[in-house]
């Protein structure tokens, strides 16, 4: 077994709410040069007349925004871990524009990764009327239930909203980081015990057809803390036979990374409008939503576009992430540019 560890992390990315509430360096509100960039560079775009996963950066031209974001990709690991654009056009596009505007401002930020085992590059965040836990294979995205804090999958993920539900749907943004540090500083007998592996359901999502992965919670590898946390899907994984109890520990410790996540001194609560873009790097960084209700009106409901993102210059990864559906293809990226 690893040995934990158990000091706090020196890091930007371990900010707290209450340290950034007065400043706004973290979102860029487009100007109306910038938003016509955009609409140019979608223009621009559609006359390749190819698959939108297929478009590379200089099918997408951004003369001055481009720039822009070709330095916010430093900042998702190497500062805050986050970043917010917001004014997007997306009120003067339909949906499949809306999808080719995310796909053109992501490959300035990183390479798509494939965000289910079907290789779907682009995915949808709407209610589509399923439960998790009627099947195996139906993930929380695609319902309109509270999602607790958790991690996506690759190095960052990129959540553009489109259309608000009618009510609800408050997302949450805290440094899992911080949250670790709060731990070693409360209880670093759970913080040890989170450095251990958990179960997780994999959802029917694994490439290798695998039911569950065993992973820690947090990750110390080379002076860095990543997360991979799904609380639900930790308790989904209890449904199988081979996976071991949770033990009354391990459960105190779920506990205490909740709590603390939840804390409003930690944790910064927002709606995002229709033109918002969250960007958010998954190893230092837990999301969470509050339950939503939509409208009647299919062409009125709650829908959001999300990227998985692998960045040029991102974090070393601890090989446990070699074998997880979230990272396995982020970690041999970088193990394909060490052999280079």
């Amino acid at each position: 077994m690893i040995e934990a560890h158990l000091q706090p992390i020196e890091s930007a990315s371990a900010w707290r709410q209450d340290s950034l509430a007065s400043k706004r360096n973290w979102c860029l509100t487009l100007s109306a040069a910038q938003r016509t960039e955009v609409r140019n560079a979608l223009t621009h775009a559609q006359r390749r007349d190819c698959a939108v996963t297929d478009l590379q950066c200089s099918d997408f031209p951004l003369p001055t925004l481009g720039e822009t974001l070709l330095g916010i990709a430093p900042k998702l690991e190497g500062g805050l871990g986050f970043h917010m654009l917001s004014n997007l056009p997306v009120d003067e596009l339909d949906d499949e524009q809306n999808l080719l505007m995310l796909w053109g401002l992501g490959t300035y930020l990183g390479e798509a990764e494939r965000q289910d085992k079907a290789g779907a590059l682009l995915h949808i965040v709407t209610d589509t009327g399923q439960s998790v836990d009627a099947t195996d294979n139906v993930r929380g995205f695609q319902t309109n239930n509270e999602l607790e804090f958790h991690t996506d999958g690759a190095d960052v993920f990129a959540l553009m909203c489109v259309r608000q539900g009618r009510s609800g749907g408050e997302s949450r943004l805290v440094s899992s980081t911080a949250v670790f540090n709060e731990l070693v500083t409360q209880r670093p007998d759970l913080a040890a015990q989170l450095q251990a592996p958990f179960h997780f359901d994999a959802r029917a999502q694994s490439p290798w057809e695998d039911k569950i992965q065993a992973v820690p919670v947090f990750n110390y590898h080379r002076g860095k803390m990543s997360a991979l946390y799904k609380r639900r899907y930790i308790e989904l994984a209890q449904r199988f036979d081979e996976v071991p109890r949770l033990s009354p520990q391990q459960i105190e410790a779920l506990d205490a990374v909740d709590r603390i996540a939840a804390d409003p001194a930690l944790a910064m609560y927002f709606q995002l409008h229709p033109g918002d873009l969250l960007l958010a790097n998954n190893h230092s960084c837990f999301h969470a939503r509050t339950q939503y209700q939509d409208y009647p009106d299919a062409a009125l409901r709650r829908r959001m576009h999300r990227l998985w993102l692998t960045l040029a210059q991102g974090r070393s990864l601890p090989d446990i992430y070699a074998n997880t559906r979230e990272w396995s293809q982020t970690y041999e990226r970088r193990q394909q540019h060490a052999r280079a």
